[in-house]
């Protein structure tokens, strides 16, 4: 099926083309129709599949002229950024968008709302800073994203959301997105759409990418760690490659021991909570043009990050909740290309891959140095 035979006219199929964007995904599909004809939705798909498009699409569709149409809720500002980068491609830049977001002057972001827009994208606490200084206008509301909507609760942008939304008094199309739905997201959407929307599921059977190549190096001590590592960089050579740890210290150590390594043929960065907004862009602005090749990140610091053609993904410690693990290897294999997902798992360590294995439904393979996949009958716990 083609995004025209979906409903999206010809102008805007043309901008997908000249992007090379010429066959819909399923959540595109299957969303796109029913967000079309005005349903409230709820759509549960993984990281990667292109749900962006499929809400973008059918609401550049439907508006009109009109300031402060569609509001979209993201949990940070990178990901704001890059939802409104999309719809200024999409809409040729006929769409009046702009983003909102902390960290930034407050006072160039009233002046542009000042001056009138279609879009606003944005984070929660900006955005409730500026309805209150009664800069920012609501009452002609007719779509609201909760995009992320996992994201924004675990980053504790529960209170925050539903605030918002309490201020929306007009009729308007509600739409959320999130990888894994909690119960209190659930209640959201019932709530604000008068439980009368369209659920679509398209990951209860898939919680991975199925396009991911995923393999494990079972490591005996901590101190042979790190020489572990750099000797699967030798063996896997990866290109552009995304390194999970699970705390901020361990980032730092990491990256300051890479960087220090002259024998090394990549360019290593991290980004890190404690960074300014102005370092984080620069940062992730390198990242995406190949001028870094290597940027090491928390879980934290890379939610929301959106960013195509990274060919892997190297799990430097194995996560301690196994949802984490599916976020993380969700940065590669992006809209149908093929990625490769790594983790280092000390002998202790285990217990987690197997409950990200439970998680997952699959076995992830476990790879020697020697470039050989073994089988689970060579693992010393078995």
């Amino acid at each position: 099926m083609s995004f025209k035979e979906l409903g999206i006219n010809e102008f805007l199929v043309n901008i997908l083309k000249k992007l090379d964007i010429n066959k819909p995904t399923p959540v595109q599909r299957v969303a796109i129709p029913v967000i079309l004809e005005g349903h409230h939705v709820m759509v549960q798909a993984k990281t990667g599949s292109g749900k962006t498009l499929a809400f973008l699409l059918p609401i550049i569709e439907k508006l009109n002229n009109e300031f402060n149409q569609v509001l979209i809720l993201e949990p940070t500002r990178e990901l704001a950024k890059q939802v409104d980068q999309v719809l200024k491609e999409l809409g040729n830049h006929t769409i009046k968008s702009m983003t909102i977001y902390g960290g930034v002057s407050i006072d160039n972001q009233i002046k542009q709302l000042e001056k009138g827009v279609n879009v606003i994208c944005g984070t929660p606490g900006r955005i409730i800073d500026l309805y209150k200084r009664k800069k920012l206008n609501l009452r002609n509301i007719k779509f609201v994203v909760i995009d992320e909507a996992d994201r924004l609760f675990d980053m504790g942008f529960a209170p925050d959301v539903n605030y918002i939304l309490r201020q929306i008094h007009s009729n308007y199309q509600f739409m959320l997105f999130s990888a894994t739905l909690y119960s209190q997201i659930r209640s959201l959407v019932k709530k604000y759409s008068k439980n009368k929307f369209e659920f679509i599921n398209l990951s209860k059977d898939d919680l991975t990418v199925s396009n991911t190549k995923q393999y494990y190096y079972l490591i005996d001590r901590f101190e042979e760690k790190f020489k572990t590592f750099l000797d699967i960089l030798k063996t896997e050579r990866p290109k552009h490659t995304l390194v999970f740890v699970n705390t901020k210290k361990t980032a730092s150590w990491l990256s300051n021991k890479l960087q220090s390594n002259k024998n090394l043929n990549y360019k290593v960065n991290l980004i890190s909570g404690q960074l300014s907004q102005y370092q984080r862009e620069t940062i992730l602005k390198a990242f995406k043009h190949r001028k870094i090749n290597m940027l090491i990140a928390t879980d934290v610091a890379a939610r929301g990050l959106d960013i195509d053609n990274i060919s892997h993904i190297i799990n430097y410690d194995v996560p301690k909740y196994p949802d984490n693990y599916v976020h993380r290897i969700g940065r590669t294999s992006r809209m149908n290309k093929r990625g490769t997902a790594i983790m280092l798992c000390l002998k202790e360590e285990y217990e987690y891959l197997c409950q990200i294995e439970g998680l997952i439904n699959k076995e992830i393979i476990q790879r020697t140095l020697e470039n050989k996949d073994t089988t689970r009958y060579h693992n010393p716990f078995y």
